[in-house]
C-alpha cells in the first residue's frame, strides 16, 4: 500500500520511485530522449526529474495510471502498448525522431516483437542479489515507493528482436553493473 492509512484519498498519494532501463532493437541500443515539457505537463508531472537510462516518479498520482510504466512512456513522447493479439507498439523519443516498432516488423529477416526483461533486486539476504529474469508481458507494472529503499532498484531491458534474440546474454542496467563492483549486489546469470 502507498499510503499510511487505507482511507487515504488518492490526491494525498504520494510516490518516490526510481526503476532503471536499457533500450535494445534489432540488436542496437535505443537512447530514449524524453520531451522534458510533455514529463512536466502529462501526469501531474511525476515524471518530470526522469533521466536518459532512470524512470523517476516523485510527486503527488490522481490515479494509478498516473504510475504505470505505460504512463511514463506516454509522458517522455512515445508509446508502450501490449495487446492480448500479440500486436505490440513501442514508440520511443530519440535525438534523431520518433522511433516506433511494432509486433510483426522483421530484425535481420525474422519477425519481431517486443519482449521486457525484468531484474528484481532481492533484498532478503546480503549481498542483495537479482531475481532470476523474467519475460513480463503485461502493462500494468505499477512503479512503486522504493527510492533510497531499495538501491539500485529493478531494471527493465525492453528488448525488439526475433524470438531467437532471448538466448543471448543481455546486459543489465548500469546501477546494477555499478552495485555489482562494490559488491552490494550479486549478479547471477
Amino acid at each position: 500500500m502507498l499510503s499510511k492509512n487505507r482511507n487515504q484519498t488518492l490526491t494525498e498519494r504520494q510516490i518516490l520511485s526510481r526503476t532503471d532501463y536499457r533500450i535494445f532493437a534489432c540488436g542496437e541500443e535505443i537512447f530514449l530522449k524524453a520531451d522534458a515539457a510533455s514529463l512536466i505537463a502529462k501526469r501531474n508531472g511525476i515524471f518530470s526529474q526522469s533521466e536518459t537510462g532512470s524512470i523517476i516518479a516523485d510527486g503527488v498520482f490522481l490515479s494509478s495510471n498516473d504510475i504505470l510504466l505505460t504512463s511514463f512512456f506516454d509522458a517522455a513522447g512515445g508509446t508502450l502498448e501490449f495487446s492480448d493479439e500479440q500486436k505490440d507498439i513501442f514508440s520511443i523519443p530519440t535525438e534523431t525522431g520518433l522511433r516506433e516498432f511494432k509486433s510483426g516488423d522483421l530484425c535481420d529477416g525474422k519477425k519481431a516483437r517486443l519482449h521486457v526483461l525484468h531484474h528484481r533486486v532481492e533484498t532478503s539476504t546480503k549481498p542483495w542479489s537479482i531475481h532470476s529474469r523474467i519475460l513480463w508481458k503485461y502493462f500494468d507494472y505499477i512503479l512503486t515507493n522504493n527510492y533510497g529503499k531499495v538501491p539500485p532498484g529493478d531494471c527493465f531491458i525492453f528488448i525488439f528482436d526475433s524470438e531467437d534474440a532471448l538466448e543471448r546474454p543481455w546486459p543489465h542496467c548500469s546501477s546494477h553493473e555499478k552495485a555489482s563492483v562494490t559488491r552490494e549486489l550479486i549478479l547471477k546469470k
